[in-house]
């Protein structure tokens, strides 16, 4: 993280809709103004719509050039510019050399959580914040999870971190592995949008702020309170599962804010 901390009233004012005019008379029923989206949006939503109505998958390739040229009705500029924006989004990858072409991606919460930081930044919103929304995130979603009726799905999903031992495994992994518990309960929830809002906030966490903390010498405490969760949530104990989280988001929340309390009143950085 870096740059100067961010006043309250620093960043861009925001709107729900920043197009938005009111009718003198009928200040109640707002007119919005919308922007028309460009041929290149309007061929990548087209894509994007194929690729669901088709049911394709990761791995899976889109249609050449020349066939996407006739489909979409486009010039070759819109269509490589559509492609772009899908690119860039982490929605496809477009490979080179004989064979190549478009290929859809997994969906990848970061591209979400790097779009957000964005906003964030541009709204002057601290890592403080990000902290405040983190653990209002995470306890109602282990509570949600715990509700589950699927006992044996649960256990199958946490059971790698139930018997976890960081001392099989490097620095790096083990962070991951720390941070994929969270990913698990998301993805457990059901709920696909709160699943990708959860992993890309959580994604911010980690990758902005918790990077700078050793997880080998963080492990003992956080596998700890893992296990614990995940039992609750197993268990189908849905109070005790967001009371445990609560708890445990305090605690690494808390950790941070006593060893770098400046840090967190800097703005999110865009990445």
């Amino acid at each position: 993280m870096s740059g100067p901390p961010a006043d309250e009233d620093d960043g861009i004012p925001i709107v729900y809709h920043p197009g938005t005019v009111f009718r003198s008379t009928q200040l109640e029923k707002p007119m919005f103004t919308r922007r028309t989206p460009k041929s290149s949006e309007t061929a990548a939503a087209a894509i994007v719509d194929d690729i669901v109505a088709y049911a394709l998958r990761a791995g899976d390739k889109l249609r050449s050039e020349a066939e996407m040229l006739a489909h979409y009705n486009v010039s070759r500029e819109t269509l490589r510019e559509a492609l772009r924006l899908l690119e860039v989004q982490g929605l496809i990858q477009i490979r080179r050399g004989p064979g190549g072409g478009p290929v859809v991606e997994p969906i990848n919460a970061a591209y979400l959580a790097r779009t957000a930081t964005l906003y964030f930044k541009l709204s002057g919103a601290t890592y403080d914040e990000l902290f405040d929304t983190w653990q209002i995130l995470e306890p109602p979603l282990s509570a949600r999870v715990a509700r589950l009726p699927d006992r044996a799905r649960k256990q199958e999903a946490f059971a790698p971190f139930l018997d976890y031992d960081p001392d099989r495994h490097g620095r790096d992994e083990v962070f991951e592995d720390l941070n994929n518990f969270h990913a698990v309960i998301a993805h457990l929830s059901g709920n696909r949008v709160l699943t990708l809002l959860t992993q890309a906030v959580t994604h911010i966490v980690t990758d902005h702020v918790l990077e700078s903390i050793d997880p080998i010498a963080e492990s003992a405490h956080m596998l700890h309170s893992h296990t614990a969760i995940a039992e609750a949530i197993i268990a189908g104990q849905p109070r005790k599962a967001a009371s445990l989280m609560e708890d445990h988001i305090g605690t690494v929340v808390g950790s941070y804010r006593e060893r770098w309390p400046e840090l967190l009143k800097e703005t999110i950085e865009w990445r």
